[in-house]
């Protein structure tokens, strides 16, 4: 039997009923509703768009991909992305009450979830469940980091590493329902080029909503720079950006001699560019 409507509906203190429903139960039967019961909501959905649009504009031209292929693979993708945001949505109304996700992680409800749909669809990667795992330890920084009064540098980097890793988990899934199986070496080849202009995409994003980001105290890798250096935020913002550039750059040289392999590259670059002109960073906002 289904949950009914109302323990799907949100509770008061913010988390979701549906998660508390899946932790009381036996884990085999949780993962057993996992194609069945209602997970995300529709302004999952929509915040998710934003990343599956970029996903298709970037990773797709890797494999001869174009829109018209992308509801092939959307009920899976989009399921997994929208799953994320309901979880950031839920650490987000955790963080506004500086607590840690100790407790609760909105995040391993929403793992489990993940990986028994994809088992069942037999489309679980062999990688993907260390990215999963990933973007659980992202949120815990993410909180650590808005709440701490002091954080340091190696902190927010490492934050920014971490946060693309839906990214990679959606792209080790795509491979997975193309039936690329990659060697080892080639796999981490392709995710590591493709790592670092997802780092230099999330900060570049950081940078337009900075603004919003300070207003609603939501998290921002910008913002936590400012937090840091002050005015002189923007100088060791901007050298970041050029490292990531630079590093996404060099990798995609050094595979020149496959021409179509270095091909794929520069038009993934080139469709990032063209949607994500480099962006000015803006004044720094000094909060109290």
């Amino acid at each position: 039997m289904l949950p009914s409507i109302e323990s799907l509906t949100q509770s008061k203190n913010g988390l979701l009923k549906q998660d508390i429903v899946c932790q009381s139960m036996d884990k085999d039967i949780c993962n057993s509703l996992a194609l069945e019961i209602p997970c995300i909501s529709y302004q999952s959905m929509k915040r998710s768009s934003r990343v599956l649009r970029e996903f298709v504009l970037y990773y797709f031209p890797l494999y001869n991909l174009s829109w018209s292929d992308f509801f092939r693979f959307y009920p899976i993708l989009g399921f997994m992305e929208a799953l994320v945001y309901e979880t950031d949505e839920e650490v987000e109304q955790i963080q506004a009450t500086n607590c840690l996700l100790k407790q609760h992680s909105p995040w391993k409800t929403k793992q489990e979830i993940i990986l028994a749909v994809l088992e069942k669809s037999n489309f679980k990667h062999h990688q993907v469940e260390t990215y999963l795992d990933n973007l659980g330890e992202y949120f815990e920084l993410e909180t650590h980091l808005l709440i701490s009064p002091k954080i340091t540098h190696e902190e927010i980097m490492k934050a920014a590493q971490l946060r693309s890793s839906d990214y990679r988990f959606l792209h080790c899934t795509l491979l997975k329902m193309l039936g690329q199986n990659f060697h080892d070496e080639e796999l981490n080849q392709e995710l590591r080029l493709m790592w670092s202009l997802e780092v230099l995409n999330d900060i570049e994003d950081d940078i337009e909503s900075y603004e919003k980001d300070v207003a609603t105290k939501h998290y921002n890798t910008y913002r936590m720079f400012v937090k840091i250096y002050g005015q002189q935020a923007p100088y060791y913002l901007k050298k970041e950006l050029d490292y990531y550039e630079h590093l996404f750059h060099q990798g995609v040289e050094k595979i020149s001699d496959n021409p179509l392999k270095y091909q794929g590259f520069q038009k993934s670059w080139n469709a990032y560019r063209l949607d994500h002109p480099v962006p000015l960073i803006p004044q720094p906002i000094l909060e109290n």
